[in-house]
């Protein structure tokens, strides 16, 4: 194999499901000529499966591995001497093995994720882009490696989380030619990457969001309505072919913003009435055009959406309208409970996320919003911290958010901490203090109250892999998080990991 990809998801629920970036990519060299194999699950899998099942597709022609960390390094893991890591301890090891045994292979990290992770000393590279496809510069990185083109563009950075970083590493952020294209992307999974009978799988219809809330520092913010969105005649065609080959018909839509145009809504609706059965899907939504545009609550609704995720982040005012999205504070305490009970009568879960942190809103008002989600029995409520870093202190690479470029405007005052704080949350403002252990005693304590009083349900990301582990759909849209047998769950859960290690030995 020329390029081995890792992949994983690192959720609190370790529920199987698949990020998709490392399938993209691979797909996309593969029409190239060059080899790739995708491990996917490697927080999941143990220090053994993880290091024979990289050996067993590493070849004389191997140039690189590849990890990809937009999820992997979602969450901080604790390692056996009590340290702190964004990566699973046995998956350093590994790389540890490998790299002693194969000095020549390069270990680059992917991904949005890439500028949380440690140097160890281990990583060769970063390929991350800012607005533009990965696809490319991978390709291009590669064509390097193998001596068929010059070095692609880069530029010397330091260890995001370390103030004090002397580690410098090479990162690739933009390609020099750019010939991917999305709208006529041909993308299938593969027998060889061990999909699992009836999965739900990811599925990529467009990339960006046409919005640009000021606290987001996601890349491909601000794009047009109908850039980057693939044909729907590819999305058929990859449905079908999944549905033929994995028996699959639960699919997580990725998309920034899924239902952006009323004409995407309609292609797509069209689409999904022309297939020779039946699919449900969740998406990222936006409220506020499903009530701007009511047709398409009804397309999406006859369309097989089964779970509706809403970044609403604040019903408050001023806040709401701080960050971009004033409609939350207008009009989301009366649309919201109609859409889910009357509109689509009580049988498509909302998530409702909110973040804590935003100037003016106080702890009273973020309990009212909590307490609003319970006495109108809605489905589900997150609460997130404001995590924003100062550019000048935290070596950030990626794309900033408005509040972090012009933190004084919108009332932010980042301060210095000390080296073991969290550098995301190193900021002030009029009513909230970060930096210190009171906001994060406030945010548990109304953590502690979602979880008390069961407003808090599985994800909708998870609910089409929970029916693969095994459980009915009217029990996850009807049960607490708390009130799951987590013995029962994660036993089931080790169980799939072993069915598709056991499928990918086998290869």
């Amino acid at each position: 194999m020329d390029v081995i990809f890792w992949n994983s998801l690192s959720f609190i629920w370790d529920v199987p499901s698949r990020y998709i970036g490392p399938y993209k990519i691979s797909h996309w060299i593969e029409k190239f000529g060059y080899s790739s194999q995708v491990i996917d699950f490697v927080k999941y899998l143990t220090e053994d499966q993880l290091y024979t099942a990289t050996k067993k597709f590493i070849t004389p022609e191997t140039k690189v591995i590849g990890v990809s960390t937009t999820f992997l390094a979602a969450q901080k893991n604790t390692w056996s001497d009590g340290s702190i890591s964004f990566f699973p301890e046995h998956l350093i090891k590994v790389v540890r093995k490998l790299k002693t045994e194969f000095p020549k292979i390069k270990f680059i990290l992917g991904g949005y994720g890439s500028e949380f992770i440690y140097g160890y000393g281990l990583w060769d590279a970063t390929i991350m882009s800012y607005n533009e496809s990965s696809e490319d510069i991978f390709l291009e990185y590669l064509r390097y490696l193998k001596g068929e083109t010059n070095e692609p563009i880069f530029k010397l950075i330091t260890n995001y989380y370390l103030t004090n970083a002397t580690k410098i590493r090479k990162h690739y952020y933009t390609a020099k030619e750019k010939i991917y294209n999305i709208e006529i992307d041909d993308f299938r999974f593969k027998k060889s990457h061990a999909i699992l009978s009836g999965e739900a799988l990811p599925l990529d219809i467009s990339r960006g969001c046409i919005f640009a809330c000021r606290f987001c520092n996601y890349p491909h913010l601000g794009k047009h309505k109908k850039d980057y969105i693939r044909g729907m005649e590819f999305v058929k065609e990859e449905i079908i072919y999944n549905y033929e080959n994995f028996g699959t018909t639960n699919y997580m839509i990725l998309d920034d913003t899924f239902n952006e145009s009323i004409e995407k809504m309609q292609e797509f609706h069209n689409m999904t009435c022309n297939l020779p059965f039946k699919i449900n899907y969740s998406a990222y939504l936006r409220a506020d055009l499903i009530q701007r545009f009511p047709e398409t609550a009804y397309l999406l609704k006859e369309s097989g959406l089964w779970g509706a995720y809403h970044g609403l982040e604040s019903l408050h005012p001023y806040a709401s309208n701080l960050i971009g999205k004033g409609w939350s504070g207008k009009h989301a305490k009366e649309y919201i409970p109609n859409l889910f009970h009357n509109i689509w009568e009580g049988k498509i879960p909302q998530h409702l996320n909110f973040i804590m942190g935003f100037p003016k809103e106080t702890f009273e008002d973020i309990m009212n919003t909590v307490k609003w989600v319970e006495e109108n029995k809605l489905y589900s409520i997150n609460i997130e911290q404001l995590s924003l870093g100062d550019p000048e202190k935290t070596h950030r690479h990626s794309i900033k958010s408005e509040f972090e470029k012009n933190s004084v405007k919108y009332g932010f005052k980042f301060v210095d901490v000390p080296e073991n704080h969290d550098k995301l949350l190193a900021w002030k403002n009029e009513t909230w203090d970060a930096t210190n252990y009171s906001f994060s005693d406030t945010w548990n304590t109304i953590n502690r109250y979602i979880d008390e009083h069961k407003l808090r349900k599985s994800s909708i990301w998870n609910l089409g892999n929970l029916q693969l582990l095994g459980y009915d759909k009217s029990y996850l849209l009807k049960t607490s998080v708390n009130d799951y047998n987590f013995s029962e769950l994660k036993t089931n859960v080790r169980n799939v990991y072993q069915q598709y290690y056991d499928l990918l030995i086998n290869l």
